[in-house]
């Protein structure tokens, strides 16, 4: 065997080249009961106020805000209760104006991707000086001819500090999303600064998390790491993190989400889940993302759900273009690929995919998620002009071929 068949390739076939970029993220602590560190974290930024952002199940169906409080101490200057999923703009300049009025220097995020995107997206507006919903259009990215626009932002300075209780693994990027819901469109805003200073991983804290909840974010891990080493910008690096997130993932997800209290199997899918993510800066994700967006801005469908149902039939989209690295995540799941061809193995890795999903008990029929045929042209409308449907490793020719996957599982 070759040395770029063992290691891999650049993309012309020689040594690897490229660049890769690390973010700002300075620490991660992860492991049973580390969030009795965030205090120290906060006085390490040299904080003193803090407006922890979080939803209303972790503030009114649990303790879990008031232990993080009390880990804060007379740190917490506020508590912003209201995210939504799918972060719609009303909410993101809610919690801004809390964060003004807290005088907070610090935001703690505390949940999952709503409250992690909420946190982010208001660091934003705070640097950009932006007060109301109108004021969000300036600031994220467009997509115009087939490319990706980026506006000019200020720096973001304000320090964040991410809790995870879910698997969706939106901590580790500088990117946010935020629905408008007058255009029914989820937009997509980063920056360097917007990346969390600290992020914690308690399996501790995830308790509480619902196993629905927990099993679909960590198909969205898995989804990050299968788009990751599907990419049309493989790196090894970012293969090697990926492919061992796929293995973590696929033998922790299902036990760890059958049984809250297996605090080895979530603290295993919790780092997976870190490490799924690490490299999106640098490898662009695909078409299962770009579905994902506008399923979730124009239906109100989850993202971890939205994995679910979407990841595998973009798979076999893809397969035509990247059968060899599929060959590599079904070997990561473990599945025995030494008598099968690349397209084999990698309709193996897509069925063993739909088995993983069939354990979780999601429900993978958009139907079934009060998505209308009428819906349908106009999420495959969106996604055609998603940036992550640009860079799919399977150039989408059309929205039709959008609709056909959309119709697949509707």
């Amino acid at each position: 065997m070759t040395a770029s068949a063992i290691f891999g390739a650049g993309p012309d076939g020689g040594a690897p080249a490229g660049e890769f970029s690390f973010l700002p993220m300075e620490k991660v602590r992860f492991g049973p009961g580390s969030v009795a560190g965030l205090a120290a974290e906060v006085d390490r930024l040299g904080a003193k106020r803090v407006l922890l952002i979080t939803g209303n199940t972790l503030a009114d169906k649990t303790d879990l805000v008031e232990k993080v409080g009390a880990v804060l101490g007379d740190r917490l200057a506020g508590v912003f209760s209201k995210t939504h999923q799918h972060v719609p703009r009303a909410t993101v300049v809610a919690a801004a104006a809390a964060a003004r009025e807290a005088e907070a220097d610090c935001l703690v995020s505390f949940g999952g991707s709503s409250p992690s995107d909420t946190t982010k997206l208001v660091a934003l507006l705070l640097a950009a000086g932006v007060e109301d919903a109108a004021g969000m259009d300036a600031l994220h990215f467009r997509e115009v001819h087939g490319q990706i626009e980026a506006p000019d932002l200020p720096e973001v300075t304000m320090p964040q500090i991410a809790i995870s209780t879910t698997l969706s693994a939106g901590e580790f990027t500088l990117w946010g999303g935020a629905t408008d819901p007058e255009r029914g469109v989820k937009d997509a805003y980063g920056a360097p600064g917007m990346t969390p200073r600290v992020v914690i991983l308690d399996p501790e804290l995830t308790r509480e998390t619902p196993a629905s909840l927990w099993g679909s974010t960590g198909l969205k891990a898995f989804d990050h790491a299968v788009e990751t080493v599907s990419s049309l910008k493989p790196q090894p690096f970012a293969d090697a993190l990926a492919l061992r997130a796929i293995e973590m993932l696929s033998g922790s997800l299902v036990q760890g989400t059958k049984n809250p209290d297996d605090l080895v199997a979530r603290g295993i899918s919790q780092v997976a889940a870190w490490m799924s993510i690490m490299s999106l800066p640098n490898i662009p994700a695909g078409l299962s993302h770009a579905l994902g967006h506008q399923l979730g801005a124009h239906c109100d469908v989850p993202h971890g759900v939205t994995s679910c149902i979407l990841l595998a039939p973009v798979m076999d989209f893809n397969r035509p273009v990247v059968a060899d690295r599929q060959r590599r995540i079904a070997a990561a799941m473990g599945i025995d690929v030494g008598g099968l061809d690349d397209e084999a193995a990698g309709a193996a890795a897509t069925d063993k995919l739909r088995e993983i999903v069939a354990e979780l008990g999601v429900e993978t029929k958009l139907r079934a998620w009060n998505v209308t045929e009428e819906d349908l042209d106009k999420i495959a409308e969106a996604s055609v002009e998603d940036f992550m449907s640009v860079t799919n490793p399977r150039q989408v020719e059309s929205r039709d071929e959008i609709l056909a996957i959309l119709q697949s599982v509707y």
